[in-house]
């Protein structure tokens, strides 16, 4: 089911109104809409104002990995660091929490099957 929409005008060059009708008929756009919402989402769901910048020394082979697949997949280099540290921590969270839930169950298994022949 569809979200309900509003139209909108906007005004545009002959340049930008040309690149939109290069990408229709690519990637499943089927008109000019389709190109400018799926610009509009992208754009909505990478910009952070309220977000800090940061440096990150990636290395020359990372580097030129990221910059071909942003090329590829049309994707901000910004967007797909921020996508991988929330993977990242995520999975390491995850770990963090099966690893203390296995010690829990260890020590409970352990107290459990405490021999009192061993106590003074």
């Amino acid at each position: 089911m569809s979200s309900p929409t509003a139209l909108i005008s906007l005004r545009l060059t002959e340049e930008q109104i040309l690149g939109l009708d290069q990408r229709v008929g690519t990637d499943g756009f089927r008109n000019r809409s389709d190109v400018v919402r799926e610009s509009v989402r992208r754009f909505l769901s990478e910009v952070d104002y309220s977000s800090t910048s940061m440096e990150i020394q990636v290395g020359l082979d990372l580097s030129k990995t990221l910059e071909r697949f942003c090329a590829l997949r049309g994707e901000d280099a910004g967007a797909v660091f921020q996508a991988g540290a929330r993977l990242y921590m995520q999975r390491e969270m995850e770990i963090a929490n099966n690893l203390d839930r296995i010690i829990g169950d260890r020590v409970r298994n352990l107290s459990d099957n405490d021999d009192d022949s061993l106590r003074p």
